[in-house]
């Protein structure tokens, strides 16, 4: 019998790790599942928009349930199930655009500038200077105000502003074990990868140990998209044109998410393309017909005005042309 070296090298990882059940939960993820799920999802830049609202981690049944924002709610699939692979798929691998100058970012993740830092005419970095060391997060009133900041300076550009919430850290909950976005922030700092060993501790992670009751980090959850639901609201009633508030990728609490999968997942792994973390909100808030009625009401009012200033201008000339022709004689 002739053993490879792939063989050697299989026979040599299973027994190192055969014990390990989050190593056979990674290989059965990519060697198996990764095969039966594919990334079908909606390039975001594609839709018609002119702000999109971005909530870091919003599952679309939660937000069906706690939405009080007047629009029209529908859903997509998102390019990715974790905030990396979302930013990646719509801005690194988009299949006909390779910058997208037309669009100003105000960005409370960090991974925006870790990931994709020149593919927008500006990212505001609010992950950085909007950082609240009481919450160990971003707050969302930090990112409502750059957003309407950036609308006023750039009137004529299409705006995303991503906010952190619902994902954690909790505004209203508070895990001593957890390090919330910590160390992202810090590697999207120096500009440089987050070393695995020094990876973010979430309440998935201490779910997943036992450490944390699932009803906990449930209605700590809802409680945070309930919050930053009010802020966005605000937002999106002071942004013209038209709307949408969306999400990157939902979220995981335990559940098997595929008939396939012996394994119970949490948070938002990469590469997993299950209704729970790809299906996402779509909720459109179109103020463009009446920012259009107001344009072409205006624009009918100069037209109006331009054509009374001409008939008077025009009268004014004949009525000089007269008295010229009768001083000449011509006219009686």
């Amino acid at each position: 019998m002739i053993v490879t070296g792939t063989m050697r090298n299989l026979y040599k990882e299973v027994k190192e790790n055969w014990r390990d059940w989050k190593w056979w939960k990674a290989r059965y993820k990519d060697r198996i599942l990764g095969h039966i799920l594919h990334n079908d999802g909606t390039y975001v830049v594609d839709e018609d928009w002119d702000n999109l609202v971005i909530l870091d981690s919003c599952r679309y049944d939660v937000y069906e349930e706690l939405n009080t924002i007047k629009g029209k709610l529908e859903s997509r699939l998102s390019r990715g199930s974790s905030s990396e692979e979302f930013l990646v798929e719509n801005f690194r691998r988009h299949p006909f655009r390779s910058d997208f100058k037309d669009i100003v970012y105000v960005a409370a993740n960090p991974y925006v500038s870790l990931l994709v830092p020149d593919k927008f005419l500006e990212i505001y970095r609010v992950w950085d200077y909007g950082w609240d060391n009481d919450s160990n997060t971003v707050s969302p009133r930090s990112v409502v105000e750059d957003a309407l900041r950036a609308r006023m300076t750039y009137p004529d550009k299409r705006l995303i502003a991503h906010f952190l919430q619902p994902h954690e850290p909790f505004l209203g909950a508070r895990f001593a074990q957890g390090t919330g976005i910590r160390e992202h922030r810090k590697s999207a700092l120096k500009n440089i990868a987050v070393p695995p060993q020094l990876r973010d501790l979430t309440p998935w992670d201490l779910l997943e140990r036992g450490e944390l009751d699932r009803k906990q980090v449930w209605s700590a959850y809802r409680d945070n998209l309930a919050t930053v639901l009010m802020y966005v609201k605000d937002l999106i009633a002071m942004l013209p044109g038209r709307s949408v508030v969306t999400s990157d990728h939902g979220n995981l609490f335990g559940e098997r998410p595929h008939i396939l999968y012996p394994f119970r997942e949490f948070g938002h792994p990469s590469r997993m393309y299950v209704k729970q973390l790809v299906i996402v909100p779509w909720l459109i808030v179109d103020r463009r017909e009446g920012s259009e009625s107001k344009k072409k009401e205006l624009r009918c009012r100069e037209r109006k005005d331009e054509i009374i200033r001409r008939a008077e201008t025009s009268k004014k000339e004949t009525d000089k042309i007269r008295e010229r022709l009768r001083a000449l004689g011509y006219l009686k």
